[in-house]
């Protein structure tokens, strides 16, 4: 059973899902900016990132209050720890495109998207009306 959100919390959640699909989008192009030379904004979208990250960290505890009460969501929104010790992994491996290209593609990214797809589960019902 999902309870009614008032009209700012209403557009809490949707933000939040809203900066989940710009993540995706910017993810992915940093992926693909490893490979596709014509993409030469890769390591500014992914410092773009990382301060997505820290906002998404922060509007996880709003969240958590705001659903106080719904195990489910608690527990996506704790989930999120997994995207940031990813992210985490690049500290330092910035300069080394290898490593960089490695951690995005295979740990960031797939961590991230399995995430999200639990939390937009949890939240996407609170958004329709």
């Amino acid at each position: 059973m999902t309870t009614k959100l008032d009209e700012k919390q209403y557009e809490l959640v949707s933000q939040y899902v809203g900066m989940l699909d710009t993540i995706e989008e910017a993810l992915y192009y940093v992926g693909a900016s490893f490979t596709d030379l014509s993409k030469t904004e890769g390591d500014r979208v992914l410092s773009d990132i990382f301060m997505a990250i820290g906002q998404i960290s922060e509007s996880n505890g709003l969240l958590k209050e705001m659903f106080d009460g719904r195990e489910d969501i608690q527990q996506a929104l704790t989930g999120f720890d997994t995207v940031t010790d990813q992210a985490w992994k690049l500290d330092g491996q910035l300069d080394n495109n290898e490593v960089k290209q490695s951690i995005v593609q295979e740990s960031l990214s797939p961590a991230f998207l399995n995430w999200k797809s639990t939390i937009e589960n949890e939240l996407n019902p609170y958004l329709t009306h």
